[in-house]
């Protein structure tokens, strides 16, 4: 894969710093971008305009959003209508996602990641103010995705510091939890969270106990669940069924390699 985006035609022709990032990263994106789930080699860019998503493979169906800045991505991205994304979520409808952070110092694409959908949940979207009366679009009410409410397992690198990752390594980490995919909203808000709360242990094995401490906050973001302990363990079962989680003794889990 070649991380370079420098084209002396788009800078020939266009001269908006904003239009010629634009150009130059999509135009990367469609040459160079390969389907992280099926590694179909192409991937189609969308007409212009195109709302919620940008490229799509043809032959998994799986679409995409992109995302590119010349600076770091860290704990929140701005992103469209607050409504109309939870009703995407809730309708498993949201594109996946790639963000891009590239230079202009050296026209390198510098990082590359995926966040699959199945990783798309409320918990994750932050409901922003709406805009005020004078604004053009008075009312309108806009996200923020929360990068950093994302655990890291859904964040899928193909490229970092300018070192691309293999295809079949990329396919991999993309497959470990595209189970999530086939299951409804509320369940795949329930395992990203609990995966979230792993992470945040920071512990390669830890307790039931642990996860446990994080009854008041699966609470705020699962309101209608009453018995927030069953199901917590009810979504370790899960992770350890499916390969993630490996099951060391009573109330003792490791996370697998």
């Amino acid at each position: 894969m070649n991380t370079k985006i420098y084209d002396k035609h788009v800078l020939e022709k266009y001269h908006g710093k904003t239009q010629i990032a634009r150009i130059l990263t999509e135009s990367w994106f469609e040459k160079e971008m390969y389907c992280p789930n099926c590694l179909h080699e192409e991937l189609l860019k969308n007409p212009n305009n195109t709302k919620v998503t940008d490229f799509v493979c043809e032959y998994c169906d799986n679409t995409f959003q992109l995302k590119a800045q010349s600076k770091p991505f860290y704990s929140r991205v701005v992103d469209g209508a607050f409504y109309p994304m939870i009703n995407s979520i809730q309708q498993n409808t949201t594109p996946n996602f790639s963000f891009m952070e590239y230079s202009f110092e050296n026209w390198k694409v510098q990082n590359l990641f995926f966040i699959p959908k199945f990783f798309f949940t409320p918990s994750i979207i932050e409901k922003r103010k709406p805009l005020s009366t004078k604004a053009r679009r008075s009312g309108w009410i806009g996200c923020n995705v929360l990068l950093s409410k994302i655990p890291e397992l859904g964040k899928v690198k193909v490229i970092e510091n300018e070192v691309t990752l293999s295809e079949k390594e990329v396919q991999r980490n993309w497959k470990k939890l595209s189970f999530m995919d086939k299951e409804h909203a509320g369940k795949r808000a329930w395992l990203s969270d609990i995966l979230y709360c792993i992470q945040q242990l920071n512990k390669k094995e830890f307790t039931l106990d642990e996860i446990y401490n994080w009854e008041n906050y699966l609470s705020k973001h699962h309101p209608k669940n009453y018995n927030i302990k069953p199901k917590i363990r009810q979504q370790l079962q899960i992770l350890r069924d499916k390969g993630i989680l490996e099951f060391k003794s009573k109330g003792i889990y490791v996370i697998k390699k």
